[in-house]
């Protein structure tokens, strides 16, 4: 019974991310599901959730979401807190499956196998740049996705970036680890994910995630693989893409014409961050205790109190770093939620680290890795909270819970 419980968990929580996807006031309504999700855990399971510490930053965050529509300068009212009521459902439901072996493992195995699903998405449908001038040869060859459900006309570089290097690390832990026995299919995922995560990062050039990926790898393969010729080898093909990387980002072989268009672009890029982050430490500065409102500092009425030069017309969908766009969102109140949360998360993978099994530790290390390589990346880009792929940062903070699973004994 526990098992075709999951299995339903599992087709209502799709059902949920599916209905967030898209900027629609009524995603609102699918919340509903949580409704005979909890239900029906408290009648098969007998508990709502596996607590933790986590669980009252978590809690508090909804809180303060709610109470920001209320009091913030500009809001887009209650639907807007959707997606943050959707995340903290999904660690309190996954998180509790790490109770249940068998759960776990699926949960592996599906992660590996959506993480190498991701990846070949992205090759397919990422809009690429100038950035991948040196790589055109290799996009022209790949055939091209266009107008799919929940594809549409296909993603900016930056913005799967986000998810790409949020998910290599971890596929790099199970793929690579000599530490501990992987099943044979996750193993393969594993490896799937791997490939095409690094392929996807390296035509699509996002620079944060590719440097975070490339910091979280080095992470990962530290911790999941004993020392000797087999960690050497992955670390000098980490050596080589950096190299490779290096090449493509300081336009060493594109012709000269294309290089200069490629450094005035960068410089532009650069110049435009710093703008951004000036507007969003404004914005701090003025709102310290709501910020302007969740999500906010994308819309006109900020924009033009906050001017940032080139973005006068253009879209500014955040602040470029997730501590500001957090401030800018939730203010002071929302960072040290956000500092708050993620410390008790690291301290779970920690418990989980030092007091779980060989596949645990494997898991709590490839999470830590894709933790060290996400913070990279928001320095100066981000995911923010209320972005339509922070579903998969909340699936990787339930994966960490769940890993933790032998280590928590308290349910409520």
């Amino acid at each position: 019974m526990t098992a075709v419980w999951r299995a339903i968990e599992l087709i209502l929580l799709i059902g949920l991310v599916i209905s967030h996807w898209a900027p629609d006031p009524a995603r609102i309504n699918s919340l509903i599901l949580f409704i005979p999700i909890f239900a029906g855990r408290a009648v098969v399971l007998r508990r709502l959730i596996t607590r933790t510490p986590i669980d009252y930053y978590l809690a508090a965050l909804i809180a303060l979401c709610v109470l920001n529509i209320a009091i913030a300068p500009y809001t887009w009212g209650m639907w807007s807190v959707s997606r943050v009521v959707m995340g903290v459902g999904i660690v309190w439901v996954i998180g509790d499956w790490g109770r249940t072996p068998g759960a776990l493992r699926a949960l592996l195995v599906g992660t590996a196998g959506f993480a190498a699903l991701v990846g070949v998405v992205a090759l397919l449908t990422s809009q690429y740049t100038i950035k991948s001038s040196l790589l055109q040869g290799i996009i022209d060859a790949l055939p091209r996705l266009r107008d799919l459900p929940l594809v549409g006309a296909g993603f900016n570089v930056n913005e799967i970036g986000g998810a790409l290097c949020l998910l290599a690390p971890a596929a790099a832990a199970l793929a690579l680890t000599d530490r501990v026995r992987v099943p044979g299919l996750t193993r393969a995922l594993a490896w799937a994910a791997l490939i095409t995560l690094t392929a996807a990062l390296l035509l699509g050039q996002s620079r944060m995630a590719i440097i975070g990926a490339l910091i979280g790898g080095v992470v990962a393969i530290f911790l999941v693989m004993r020392a000797g010729v087999r960690r050497q080898v992955a670390l000098a093909g980490l050596v080589a893409i950096a190299v490779l990387e290096m090449v493509l980002a300081l336009n060493l072989l594109v012709p000269s014409g294309l290089a200069v268009q490629s450094v005035e672009r960068d410089v532009g890029s650069q110049i435009g961050r710093t703008n951004i982050w000036r507007a969003g430490i404004e914005v701090l500065r003025d709102y310290p205790l709501t910020g302007v409102g969740i999500n906010q500092f994308r819309t006109r009425a900020v924009r033009a109190r906050y001017p940032v030069e080139g973005y006068e017309t253009a879209i500014l969908p955040h602040a470029h770093n997730l501590v500001l766009q957090i401030g800018a969102d939730l203010g002071l109140p929302g960072i040290a939620l956000y500092v708050g949360w993620s410390a008790a998360w690291i301290g779970l993978l920690w418990r989980a680290w030092r007091m779980g099994d060989g596949v645990v530790r494997t898991i709590a290390a490839g999470l830590g890795a894709a933790w060290a390589a996400h913070m990279i990346f928001n320095l100066a880009d981000a995911i923010t909270l209320f972005d339509r792929w922070i579903w998969l940062y909340w699936l990787l903070i339930g994966l960490g819970v769940a890993a933790a699973r032998r280590v928590i004994v308290r349910t409520m």
